[in-house]
């Protein structure tokens, strides 16, 4: 059956970015220096899960009265600061860093191809997103390549408006409280409803991994990794059966996806033309 696209909202031409944070205040501002050279219209909103983040420039900050985590966190920005001008929202983790054109990339694949979610390539765990000789983001080249994938690392996603509209948010709930997992539900979901997931080598970020978690738990990576595998696992045989890993084609074996393919190249779509941004300067500015 073929995937049914995710049209543009004529008005709509801005995108707004969350970025849940736990401490590692310097990586973020350098994040925030990363989408200083975007072009498209950005509203950059922090989520701040441990009360002491310090403004950098131009960003929105939101303090909750607990730390909601990475899901509840995302969910937390995108229900508080999504509105009508918003064609989509971009979910980032703090400790990333982004190739020059990195959320233009995003947006050119979603025009390309019309997908319901959408992520970048990048240097971290899955091998159907992982770039197989990984580089520095500088020096990064994009390719107008994008490949249909079983779901996205949470590191980063691209999430239309009309998707949030078919299926709602992040289940932050049954994920609680490190979110493993959240990332494939949300993607399984999307799939279900008929929407494609793409991943495009027009975007690439480089991901530290796991920062935040060596100072949340007493065990370092280890118990945080040792839970959150735990979380993802009773979380989505819960929601998907014993066999949700076959759904999200993760070997048991190896606990690894497919590469990517010219065989999984994503279907290209027409979609209804929408204004694009000047390539003059940027749209998002941190300075006051």
């Amino acid at each position: 059956m073929k995937a049914r696209t995710i049209q543009p909202v004529p008005g709509r031409d801005r995108i707004l970015v969350v970025i849940p944070v736990h401490g590692e205040h310097a990586m973020t501002h350098a994040l925030l220096d990363d989408l200083r050279g975007e072009l498209e219209s950005l509203d950059v909103t922090v989520v701040d899960n441990r009360g002491d983040y310090p403004q950098h420039a131009a960003e929105t900050v939101l303090r909750p009265e607990r730390n909601l985590g990475w899901a509840g966190g995302t969910n937390y920005g995108t229900v508080e600061k999504l509105s009508s001008d918003h064609l989509a929202v971009v979910w980032l983790n703090n400790d990333t860093r982004l190739s020059r054109g990195f959320i233009g990339g995003l947006v050119r694949s979603w025009r390309d191809t019309g997908g319901g979610l959408l992520g970048p390539f990048y240097d971290c765990y899955w091998d159907h997103q992982r770039l197989r000789r990984p580089v520095g983001v500088h020096a990064y080249r994009p390719s107008a390549r994008h490949f249909a994938v079983p779901f996205l690392d949470g590191v980063c996603m691209f999430v239309p408006s009309g998707t949030i509209d078919a299926i709602g948010m992040l289940d932050s709930e049954t994920f609680a409280p490190i979110g493993w997992g959240a990332d494939i539900d949300y993607c399984l979901r999307a799939r279900s409803a008929g929407l494609s997931v793409v991943a495009t080598r027009l975007s690439y970020l480089h991901h530290e991994k796991s920062v935040s978690a060596k100072q949340v738990y007493a065990g370092g990576l280890k118990e945080y990794w040792s839970r959150g595998d735990a979380i993802m696992a009773t979380g989505m045989a819960a929601k998907w059966g014993d066999g949700w890993r076959q759904l999200a084609e993760i070997d048991p074996a190896t606990k690894q996806t497919p590469l990517p393919s010219w065989r999984r190249r994503a279907r290209t779509s027409r979609l209804r033309r929408f204004t694009q941004p000047s390539a003059s300067k940027p749209r998002f500015r941190l300075s006051s």
